[in-house]
């Protein structure tokens, strides 16, 4: 299903879609029917800008003849493109009536492709008026609604809130959507006050949010309803070809020099909600490890002490100016997770994003394994940059000098960057070898690689995964491992294996994905991502966060494997490998105590209901809280220390063990720290340390076969 999705960096200038009056266009709108929803104040419908047209025209030309995709433009295209397009508008299915949508799907469900193709924009901005003065009648409505008062709402009953809507049917009428709609408040009201919400604020809260709601309607232009239709267009393609108006194209080109001042956090618009979607490495969000992508930023307050501004319903680009800031000074966001979880303050200070907070940096673990001390050094890379390889390769070389046994290459929350890099990065462990197959959309095959004089690095190799390793780092984890040069730990990629280019349109980009990764085993990247050879818990849930949970990503498939060194060595081992992680984990208290977190916040996000009874969330809430408290303390007494005495002691350790972790965690949610002797600057968790072991139960297994087939061929 598609969704608005304007995905902003923190530390780069803003996309602004904010405008003022209609075209002035001579095209005539289309009349909304009023259906019974009242006055909409401040309604006036759009009509396209001159040129819209002919951009529409270049559009559909490039994609008919260059995208990787090949759709056919006919009715069945039309029906999906019209739903993907009202999906887009309005997610929860809360905003339209069912007469709305029955109407639009009789007049566009089979004419949709020959507007597209003629740059004809009566659907589009018929489509978007309707939700315009529909939004704005139910804004109004619910303004209205709090201003008679919020202790009018009945909290007491047995009723229930649908929180996801994504499959629900639209409201049958006014009426029906205003009873949908008090439900939401009271959703809204019982959320805010289980934050500890003074009523007085409560009020003041909803009123700005649906106050901001109404001004971003009320200053819609014509590029808004172009640039939605455009997008529900280009997503129906795959969802990283995307059309830029001048305006978002001079924000998104901006040199992303990681200079600017913010908290390091990419954002996107989901049903009004700014929703993280990546934490910056070495930025504020990531270094505080409260935050995870999917939590969705309700309320910014500026200070220690400033008063929350609510930003739900707000443009994306007022609420980034807002969090935005003078490095050095605080901001505050009020932050709920999508897995109904409580409400919680994060606090955190502004700062300068700079490259050297994403460069490569190195570690030595020293842990004990059947008796003995071992060393294992860590090369933690964060993205690929310009200069990563040469960064990389004086890790390597620095943790060759102190002896150590296997290095761990810790690619967690990597979401790729330079390919260039990619390659010699691969050909820092690799004589010459190809590194990537990419085909374009005519099925043409370009092989990649590295050509070196040989391996800075042929030691014990092992590579960190997460759910948020995605493009380059999907490469080099599946180059690796196809080689069988590195065992992969951890979780299955992201799976992002498009290649995008930017083409000029007469007014605007269009970024077009053109081409398709494949790894030298023939295998695709896409959609599926690397699969790891040991996997460990992750608590992201890959139904919401990967290319897998996206609308029309492109399809997993393969080509012919391209010639390639390979080695079985790793597979021989690897069943006795597992064998060994699933002892040793089995009785880890850490591991143990992640599983169950995990386990936790997965019953949680499953849920698509929440009570409308405040005493039934109350004792949910504590419920939660209680069984937190106890998987804490199971762990602290496994480990030989005392126990919390509350859930806010629970909570204050659990706030300084993460910001110790640094953003590296896999999951945002108190991942154990370990300290078993590291030399370095930065903290070791429980999976860097679990990934140390694994690498030394590989080079022992990997010894006592060679020793089994010498004395085979001795005897």
């Amino acid at each position: 299903m598609h969704k608005i999705v304007l995905t902003l960096t923190l530390f780069t200038a803003l996309f602004t879609q904010t405008g003022c009056a209609a075209s002035d266009s001579e095209t005539q709108p289309q009349p909304v029917p009023d259906a019974g929803a009242g006055p909409a104040k401040g309604y006036t419908p759009l009509t396209p800008a001159d040129n819209e047209d002919k951009i529409d025209k270049e559009i559909v030309r490039e994609l008919q003849h260059n995208h990787y995709n090949k759709i056919a433009l006919g009715d069945e295209f039309s029906g999906e493109f019209l739903n993907a397009y009202l999906d887009d508008l309005d997610g929860t299915h809360s905003v339209f009536l069912a007469s709305d949508i029955e109407r639009l799907r009789d007049k566009y469900a089979k004419t949709l492709d020959d507007q597209l193709k003629s740059g004809d924009l009566t659907a589009a901005f018929d489509v978007f008026n309707t939700y315009q003065k529909r939004r704005i009648q139910i804004d109004q409505w619910a303004l209205a609604r709090i201003k008679k008062g919020l202790d009018s709402l009945d909290l007491t009953d047995d009723d229930r809130f649908t929180v996801d809507r994504e499959n629900a049917p639209w409201p049958d009428g006014a009426k029906a959507r205003e009873r949908l709609w008090s439900k939401q408040l009271e959703n809204q009201v019982i959320d805010l006050r289980l934050s500890d919400v003074a009523p007085e604020e409560i009020e003041k809260r909803l009123t700005q949010r649906y106050t901001n709601e109404l001004k971003q309607l009320r200053q819609a232009e014509a590029v808004d309803a172009f640039s939605v239709y455009m997008d529900a267009y280009t997503h129906s393609y795959d969802p990283h070809t995307d059309y830029f108006s001048p305006r978002r194209y001079e924000d998104f080109s901006i040199d992303m020099n990681l200079s600017l001042q913010g908290i390091g956090a990419e954002l996107r618009s989901k049903n009004g909600y700014a929703e993280l979607v990546r934490l910056i490495p070495g930025g504020p969000a990531a270094k505080s490890g409260k935050l995870k992508p999917t939590d969705r930023i309700i309320a910014v307050g500026q200070g220690d002490s400033g008063e929350f501004t609510d930003v739900i319903g707000m443009r994306l680009d007022e609420t980034v100016e807002l969090i935005r800031g003078k490095k050095g000074s605080t901001v505050r966001l009020q932050v709920q997770p999508q897995d109904t979880g409580p409400t919680k303050t994060v606090v955190l200070q502004r700062d300068k994003i700079e490259l050297k907070d994403q460069a490569a940096s190195s570690k030595v673990i020293e842990l004990e394994q059947n008796g003995k001390s071992h060393d294992i050094g860590v090369v933690n890379l964060p993205s690929f940059y310009n200069g990563t390889a040469d960064d990389v390769e004086k890790q390597l070389k620095k943790l060759k000098k102190q002896n150590v046994e296997g290095i761990v290459l810790d690619l967690r929350n990597n979401g790729g960057g330079a390919l260039g890099e990619a390659m010699q990065l691969i050909g820092l462990f690799m004589d010459s070898a190809p590194g990537v197959q990419i085909r374009d959309a005519e099925g043409n095959i370009q092989v990649l690689g590295d050509r070196n004089n040989g391996a800075v690095y042929g030691g014990p190799l092992a590579v960190m995964t997460n759910r948020l390793s995605a493009s380059a780092s999907e490469i080099v984890a599946g180059a690796l491992q196809d080689y069988g040069r590195a065992l992969v730990l951890g979780s299955d990629t992201f799976g992002k294996g498009t290649v995008q280019t930017l083409l000029p349109l007469s007014e605007g980009q269009l970024k077009l994905t053109e081409a398709k990764f494949y790894r030298v085993s023939g295998k695709s990247t896409q959609e599926r991502g690397v699969q790891p050879d040991v996997a460990y818990p992750s608590a992201v849930d890959p139904d919401k966060i990967g290319e897998s949970a996206l609308p029309n990503a492109l399809p997993y498939d393969t080509i012919p494997p391209t010639a390639y060194p390979q080695s079985e060595a790793i597979n021989n081992v690897l069943a006795e490998v597992k064998q060994d992680h699933a002892a040793r984990v089995k009785d880890d208290a850490d591991f143990q105590y992640l599983v169950k977190r995990i386990r936790l916040a997965r019953q949680q996000s499953e849920k698509d209901t929440v009570s409308l009874n405040i005493d039934t969330r109350r004792a949910e809430q504590k419920a939660l809280r209680d069984q937190l408290l106890a998987l804490a303390n199971t762990h602290r007494k496994a480990k030989g220390k005392a126990p919390f005495k509350d859930y806010k002691a629970f909570e204050d350790a659990q706030d300084a063990e993460e910001a110790a972790d640094n953003g590296v965690s896999d999951t945002g949610d108190a991942l154990p720290t370990q300290t078993p002797g590291t030399r370095g600057d930065k903290e070791t968790d429980a999976y860097q340390t679990e990934s140390a072991h694994i690498l030394l139960d590989m080079i022992q297994a990997l010894v006592d076969r060679q020793n089994d087939e010498q004395q085979r061929d001795a005897a």
